[in-house]
């Protein structure tokens, strides 16, 4: 019995025990649990918040303290050419500056190389053939080495008339031509003048000679300044720039720096990144397909081989007026170089037109001017260069007298004098 009693007794409190431990112990364990979790979280949270923090101030430092020079290039994977009946069009490289503005992509100059490219076939209704009048042939069927056929441009345009601005080495001691028009038909030119040592001719055609259907079709060129003509700006070359018929080629300048030294005069020259061709003949536009040059392959020495060059239209047009007229520019027969106020300081001379070599017999030298004398006045006027005195010339006929104010080393001075010449 006893033993029986204290069985129960034992059984008793071992459910004491087990109460005491599910109602103090275990809920401990969970609200110590519960805490831990808490505490975690807490933790989890301020780590997103501080890098949140941390990768905001990275991303402000690296845009507004980047070089001015860096930019941000963002690129695509290759996306290949659409097929003929797909409509989606492939994904350009798009390059970003660091203030967030796309510049150019692959499609922008796509784009670009077009206009140009339109620019340049605006002029085809303003360009015509112009050759020898025994070689009739279609300029497409020329094969000989010999150039026969060169383009021309129609510059201007009366009642009557076009007038084609072309070169003259084709047509030199030609007193007539053939113009091909854009139909390939022929008709004949008549050579109003021409610039020898500018290589530049003007040739004029009848409209009654034209048919109806194409003198519709025809059109002056529209000619511009190139006014700030700078290193780097956009041009396009018409004609057959590469010595190809009816090439057109897009480019830029990249000298203008060129000042090459003609009989009583100099001619600034452009030259450019279009390859350059013996045969090259054309002319040069801007991007509004106003023509700014004539091609020259007159000055290789001083332009090189390596692109095409080209004279500027506005100074030559003057020259256009004269030959237009029929007429020829009047000589003096020098050549020099312009001397700024800066380099003439330098060497202890004035500025001016400085002189290199004066031709024997020609009017200068028989009027008195010898090379090393410094022209810096025509009649009165200033002369900053060889320019004003070529300028000048062009408005003058022969046989004027002019006076030119000259400026000449004696001893360990200089002399004034003013010379009289009689314009060849």
């Amino acid at each position: 019995m006893w033993n029986k009693r204290k069985g129960m007794d034992t059984d008793f409190h071992e459910e004491k025990r087990y109460q005491f431990i599910r109602e103090q112990v275990r809920p401990q364990k969970k609200v110590q649990a519960c805490l831990l979790l808490k505490r975690l979280g807490t933790l989890v949270m301020a780590a997103f918040i501080f890098g949140g923090i941390a990768g905001g101030c990275i991303v402000f430092m690296q845009n507004h303290f980047r070089f001015d020079s860096e930019e941000v290039v963002q690129i695509h994977t290759y996306t290949p050419a659409p097929t003929p009946t797909s409509t989606s069009a492939p994904e350009p490289a798009v390059k970003e500056k660091r203030n967030g503005k796309k510049g150019l992509t692959l499609s922008d100059m796509n784009q670009l190389t077009k206009k140009l490219s339109a620019v340049g076939t605006e002029m085809d209704s303003a360009i015509v053939g112009v050759m020898r009048k025994e070689d009739t042939a279609n300029w497409l069927e020329q094969h000989d080495s010999v150039r026969s056929v060169v383009y021309g441009m129609i510059f201007g345009e009366s009642g009557k008339y076009f007038d084609i601005l072309t070169i003259c080495e084709v047509i030199q001691q030609q007193p007539l031509v053939y113009v091909q028009l854009m139909d390939d038909t022929l008709v004949e030119g008549a050579i109003l003048g021409s610039d020898a040592q500018l290589n530049l001719a003007v040739v004029r055609i009848k409209k009654e000679d034209i048919g109806a259907s194409i003198l519709e079709r025809m059109t002056v060129a529209k000619l511009g300044t190139g006014f700030a003509l700078s290193n780097g700006t956009n041009l396009v070359a018409v004609g057959c720039p590469d010595g190809i018929l009816h090439s057109v080629f897009s480019g830029m300048v990249t000298n203008n720096s060129i000042y090459v030294p003609i009989t009583d005069g100099e001619i600034q020259v452009y030259c450019t990144d279009i390859p350059y061709s013996e045969d090259g003949n054309g002319f040069v536009l801007d991007i509004e397909g106003r023509v700014i040059g004539v091609i020259t392959t007159a000055f290789k020495e001083e332009t090189g081989t390596a692109g095409m060059a080209f004279i500027k239209i506005s100074h030559i047009t003057a020259l256009l007026g004269v030959l237009q007229n029929k007429g020829a520019v009047p000589y003096i027969g020098i050549e020099g170089r312009s001397l700024d106020e800066s380099v003439a300081k330098a060497h202890n001379l004035e500025a001016g037109a400085y002189l290199t070599e004066v031709y024997s017999g020609a009017p200068a030298y028989e009027a008195g001017l010898r090379v090393a004398d410094v022209i810096t006045q025509i009649n009165g006027e200033k002369v900053t260069g060889m320019t004003d005195i070529y300028n000048d010339l062009l408005n003058r006929k022969s046989n004027d007298k002019v006076i030119y104010t000259v400026h000449r080393k004696s001893g360990n001075g200089r002399v004034t004098r003013q010379i009289r010449v009689e314009l060849g």
